[in-house]
Parts: C-alpha cells; structure tokens; sequence
C-alpha cells in the first residue's frame, strides 16, 4: 500500500507540472519511458503501470483544466459581457471597493451574441463602494468588461493569473454598484450558504464580546479569516517565523479535536460515536474554512484516522498524506502552486519523516513531562522546517535563526487559546452568558500570545535575508536529506557526498563567478523608471527604483527587492538617483535598508525635498559612500564599462527644478552605450543639445526615453543627436497622465524612418 500510494502520489505531482509546463508530447515520451522499463523490471511491472495510470489521469485533467481557462480568456477576455451570477462569498472590504467571488451561471459576450447557460465558473469581482452590501446567495446580473489576469511583469515576479488559479478563478470584473440588477436572493446550494451564515454569525458575536486585536487572532485560528488581524500584528508573527499559527493546519485541527473530544468524553458518549460525530464536525469545518488546502489536507487526514478507529483498522500517517494529496489536487491541480498547500505538506512530510512516536509508559514526574512537552515542541518545529525550508526561502527569501525559540514560547499558549477557543464558541452558540465568563481567560491567553510575539518579533537576526535558492539548489538540499535518512554501510562514501553536495549547495551563495555577457534589465515597475546593470565583472548598478506618489504600495519591497533577491544579487555597488521624484526613488529606500550598498550617485539638488532628506538619514545611518557628480564627470565602474555624466551642469534650471535637473548619464560598455534622462524636459533637453552640438556625446545605441514619454519631453532635436537603435519607456498600464503621449510617439516614429 505504501508503495501503491508513493507511485501514485509522484505520478500525480508530475503529470500535473506536465500538463502545466510541458508540451504534449511529454505525455508520450513519459509513457514510453514506462513501457520501456516494464520490459526491464517486470518485479515491479504492478507499480508501474500505478505510476502510469496516474500520471495519465492527472496530466490529461491538468491539461482540459488549463485549456478551460485559456479559451475563457480567449472568449471573454478584455469584451463587454452580460454576466449572471450567484455571489459566493462576503464581502473583502477595501478602502473604495468591495470584492466579492461570484460564481457564474449564465455569460454573453455582446459582441457575438453567444450566449452560454450553467458555466460553472468563478470571478473575482470588484464593486466600487456606495450604499448596497450584496449578500452571500444573491443572485445578480451585470455587463462589464471581462479582464484576464495580469501575469508575471518581471522575472519570477508575482503571477496573479496563477494565484488566482489556485483559488478556482478565472477572470475579473469591475462594476458600479448602481449598474448590478438583482434578481433573486438566498440563491445556491443551501448547506454552503446555511454555513456562511453561521460563520459570519460567529465571527459578529466573537468580535462584539473580545477587544478587537483578541477577537481578530481568535476569529483567524478557529474561522481561517485573518481579515481582522491588524497588519502590525501580522508582520510580528512573520517576523517571528509563527505566521503558520495564522494559517489552520494540522496542529489547530489537532488542538481542536482535542477538546472537542475531552467535551465528549465528559458527556460520556461511546467512543465509536464520537468518532463519527468528530468526522461530521470535520467535514463540516472544512466548509466552514472555505476548504483552503492546508485545512482541508489536515481535515483529510483525521478523518481517515478517525474511520479506521471506526473500522477497528491500523491508521497509517503516510497513506493518509497520500490519499488527501491525490484528493486535493484532482480538485484543483493548481493548488499544487499554492504556498500553503506545499508548507503544509511539507511540514507534514518532516514530522512524519523524523519525529519518533513511540511513547514513554512509564509514570512521569511533573519536571520531565514538562522537559518532553518542550523537547517535543523542539524536535516538531525542526522537523518540520527540515522540508519547508527551501520553500521558505523560494517564496519569501528569508530564514529564521530564532524560530525554535518562538516556537517555544508560543506553541503552549497557542494550544490552551485553541482548546479554550472551541469551548467559547460552543458556548456562544448555546449560552452566551459563560462565553461571556470564558472570554476573559481567553483574552488574557491572547494577549499574552500577542505581547510574546512583540517580543520574539524583535530578536536579533530573527529574520535573515538571502538570494532565491534555483531548482537545482533546492533538489541538492533535498538529496542531502534523503543521503542522512537513508542508512548505508560505506560510510567515508557517505561522508564524501554529503560533503561535496554541501560545497555546491552553498557556493553561489558566497562567490559570484564572471558573466560572459552584460546583462541590462529594465525592470517593470509601474508607473516608475529602474533599470539593473550587471557587468561581466559582475559589478551592479541600479538606476532609480520606481515608487509611487501616492497609496501604500511600496513596490521596493514588493517588486525591486524580490527582483533583485530572484537575481541571486545581495549587493549593489553603485546606486544612480536620477532626482527625487517619488516614482523613481521611493523604491530604492527599501533596498539601502534592506541590502549592502557600497556607492549612491546623486547630483547636486536645487531644492531639499523629504526624499533627499530620507536618503541623507539613510547614509548616515548606514555609512554609504556617496558620489556627487555634474556635467563632464565620470565614474568608472570596471574596465569595460564607465558612465559618462552628461547633464547637470552647475547652472541649475529653475523652472520645474527636481525634474529638469535629473542626472543624464550615458552607460559606455565597448560599442554599446544606453542614455538615462530621468525626468527632464524639453528646456532641460534644449540646454543638452547646445552643450553638445559639437559632438557626438549624446548618441547612444538605447534610449531611456525622458519623463515617462510625456508630451513635454522628446524634441525631434534632442532625438536627433541621441539617435538610438532602441527606445524604452517605463510607464503604468492605464495610467492617469496619459503616458506615453501620442506626439512623443510620433517623433519617435519619425525618427526611426529618419534612421532607416
């Protein structure tokens, strides 16, 4: 049976990164390579064939799944649709919205009048704030515009289109509130809307009786919903590496069968019967968390534990991880890429893999129980960051060097609010009087959680930044692991290959060895300017870094920094501001904090702006050389390659002075050579040509084109000289200011047939 599910369980893995990835003709390829080795080792001919059933199941259910989505988005995609659909979720809250998952029952694209009845698919859809709250079961109708998700911008960037998938949407709307027809209420299936509404009933009771940081931590551990948690609090438990205590999984379904199960035993109800009773419970909170794939897992895997005890049958942890991973995913096979199906299994996999469970029968003293609890927690928290560890670090780029330590302090408390938790909200249900009473004992239990996690959040070197580990990196570590688990008798072979496979593991990290290219990357930052240089000496610059004037959105964090990290570069050595603007410099304040700087470029400024004042408390703090430059300067960056500053000169432009006294620097690599022009304009342009009329300093292979492409910038004259083979713009899709401008388009149209 163990090997039975492992065939499966991989067969299932890989058919499903086939079906995403690869071409079909890796189904045959695959199918062949089967075949083949059925002939070689007919021993095993049974497991193979397991092997091949189940890789054809899930890569032929991946691939109709995926199709399904690319023709919704071929049909509907970016056309005005009359949609109806059923709203199949509360309300998320934001500041000028309201976004709500509708399931679709019924769509028409207006421009080919094809109309298609029961859909059965799901969109995320926003609904601009005014007066009405929609309800879960409402049955609406609409027209809109039908948006595909955007996908990655950058490299290894964030791909909403994927992250949507795993959640089982396929598109997105917006639309007025005045513009939504409803046409029936309490519509849908019945069971799930009867257990919405108890969950939004709960969750309102929860939050009238504790204070408010308490009742968003209880809501978020017992309901799954963390949209009360305050962000502050959210990032102390990410800092603190516990943010998988937010997340329901196998330890809170544990704590909560626990108690449950000591109530029934109080009730004294005949143990087969309260294992079904616990079953019904489980099922039915798996509905009630919206079956997110950590839970559900979790859920799957009790269950069965539960039925065997049922059945009089041996539970077996492995075939139970098995059959939820194959359950889960022929579900939804993306759910393969969520985040918090691969920690929770693989959390899972460690504790399985490396915790012992034979258990002491002997009599114990208080002191040594409470030693078991804590060695238990220690070797549980190891264990399971033994495998998520890769994971950690792909996805978030950091690892922690305290998290025993928070474990320590937080896992017993955590399991005494569970245990208490459940038991308050069986008494909301059914006497609110003790709920009351109980809430206290479980606000003190919170509060103390909340204030621990304060605390550890602000250990030192609790949280360490590093370069995102590739594939192959990831599939060493995972060797290493596998060679220390697995017993074998030549032991110097052993040590030899653990040893070696260290060395390679960890060598990236530590040398960075001599591109054969220089490698320019213009990287998408909205409506912003940035661009990484790397040299063949492997020397960085970055020039600008993109932000945004207004919002909370801090794209050095969420965007810049992830590039960079995915880039393996921990380390900038030269940093260009081209002036202050907070869409070319808000992004870079992230990185003089977050990474090793050793140089910043700047001009002399014509006015103190709050971002030149940030920067200077930054350089002070962090003791970073600085380069002030003007006009004739230039700054050797390795052999090959120099930057030759252009523009300011010391005559300083009053008119519009931030933008019009951006730096212009042309990057010199050989015969290729790129000019950056910041934000200036055309009397800042005009002022350039002059100065260099007489030569060729301005011609440049690539053209970074000056302020966004906005109608004030761009001169047929200032083109002229540059004369680029390659212009780039960086600007945000549909944005505001109308950039690029239609005029600035044309000149640079002109100027290619001019070229030619």
């Amino acid at each position: 049976m163990k090997i039975f599910l492992f065939a499966s369980t991989i067969s299932s893995i890989i058919g499903i990164i086939m079906g995403l990835y690869v071409k079909s003709i890796a189904f045959f390829v695959i199918a062949l390579i089967a075949l083949i080795l059925c002939f070689i080792f007919k021993k095993y001919i049974k497991y193979i064939i397991v092997f091949l059933l189940f890789f054809t199941l899930f890569y032929s259910h991946t691939a109709i799944t995926e199709n399904a989505y690319k023709k919704r988005y071929e049909e509907y995609g970016e056309s005005n649709v009359l949609i109806r659909g059923i709203v199949v979720s509360s309300p998320d809250k934001k500041e000028y919205k309201n976004v709500y998952e509708i399931k679709v029952i019924a769509i028409k694209n207006l421009q080919n009048e094809n109309i298609k009845n029961n859909a059965n698919f799901k969109i995320l859809c926003n609904i601009k704030k005014q007066n009405n709250t929609l309800e879960y079961g409402d049955e609406i109708e609409f027209i809109t515009t039908y948006e595909v998700p955007s996908i990655s911008r950058n490299d290894n960037g964030f791909n909403y289109m994927q992250y949507l998938k795993t959640k089982g949407i396929s598109g997105i709307v917006n639309v007025n509130d005045s513009d939504i027809n409803l046409i029936k209420k309490k519509q849908g299936n019945f069971i799930l809307r009867y257990i919405h509404n108890f969950k939004n009933n709960l969750t309102q009771k929860i939050a009238k009786i504790l204070p408010k940081d308490s009742a968003g931590i209880c809501i978020g551990l017992l309901l799954g919903d963390k949209t009360l948690i305050s962000e502050d609090i959210q990032n102390n438990f990410k800092q603190s590496s516990l943010s998988h205590m937010l997340a329901i999984s196998g330890a809170h379904v544990s704590y909560i069968l626990l108690g449950l199960t000591y109530i029934l035993n109080i009730l004294k109800l005949h143990k087969r019967w309260s294992k079904v009773l616990l079953i019904i419970f489980l099922i039915f909170f798996m509905a009630l968390v919206d079956f997110t794939p950590s839970v559900t897992r979790a859920c799957i895997m009790s269950i069965m534990a539960l039925f065997s005890g049922v059945l009089f049958t041996k539970s077996n942890a492995w075939q139970n991880l098995g059959i939820s991973n194959l359950i889960i995913l022929f579900n939804n096979p993306y759910s393969l890429l969520d985040i918090g199906f691969e920690l929770s299994f693989g959390g899972t996999i460690g504790i399985i893999l490396f915790i012992n469970n034979r258990k002491n029968k002997q009599s114990q003293s208080l002191i040594s129980k409470v030693k078991n609890y804590i060695k238990n927690i220690i070797l549980v928290s190891i264990s399971a960051n033994l495998i998520i560890f890769p994971i950690m670090l792909y996805h978030f780029n950091t690892i922690s060097l305290t998290f025993v330590i928070s474990n320590i302090l937080a896992s017993p408390l955590l399991s005494i609010a569970l245990i208490i938790g459940i038991i308050f909200i069986i008494f909301i249900i059914i006497f609110n009087p003790i709920a009351v009473i109980i809430s206290y004992f479980l606000n003190l239990i919170l509060q103390t959680l909340i204030k621990i996690i304060s605390v550890t959040s602000k250990i030192p070197f609790s949280q360490m930044l590093l370069s995102t580990p590739s594939i192959f990196q990831i599939m060493l570590y995972y060797s290493i692991l596998i060679i220390l688990k697995t017993k074998i008798t030549k032991k110097n072979l052993k040590t030899i290959i653990i040893i070696t496979q260290i060395l390679v593991l960890i060598t990236p990290y530590f040398i960075k060895f001599p591109s054969s290219k220089l490698k320019i990357y213009f990287i998408d930052v909205g409506q912003g300017d940035s661009t990484l240089i790397q040299t063949m000496s492997n020397k960085t610059i970055l020039i600008d870094g993109g932000g945004s004037e207004v919002g909370s959105f801090d794209v050095g964090e969420k965007t810049l920094l992830p590039f960079l990290l995915d880039k393996g570069i921990m380390k900038i050595d030269y940093i260009l501001f081209s002036h202050f603007d907070s869409d070319h410099c808000d992004g870079l304040f992230t990185i003089l904090q977050r990474l090793k700087v050793k140089n910043i470029i700047i001009s002399k400024q014509g006015e103190m702006s709050n971002n030149f004042k940030t920067l200077l408390e930054i350089i002070k703090f962090k003791k970073i050389n600085i380069i002030i430059v003007k006009a004739g300067d230039k700054v050797q960056i390795d052999k090959d390659c120099y930057i030759d500053i252009l523009f300011p000169t010391n005559e300083m432009i009053l008119e519009n002075t931030l933008n019009n006294n951006s730096i212009v620097a042309k990057f010199e690599f050989k015969n290729c050579s790129m000019l950056f022009t910041g934000d200036i304009e055309k009397i800042a342009e005009n002022k350039i040509v002059e100065l260099y009329k007489n030569s060729s300093n301005l011609k440049s292979t690539i053209l970074k084109v000056a302020h966004h492409g906005s109608k004030t910038s761009s001169t047929e004259e200032f083109l002229k000289q540059v004369s680029p083979k390659i212009c780039l713009i960086g600007v945000g899709e549909n944005n505001k200011f109308g950039h690029p401008n239609g005029q600035t388009l044309e000149n640079l149209k002109s100027m290619r047939k001019h070229n030619l």
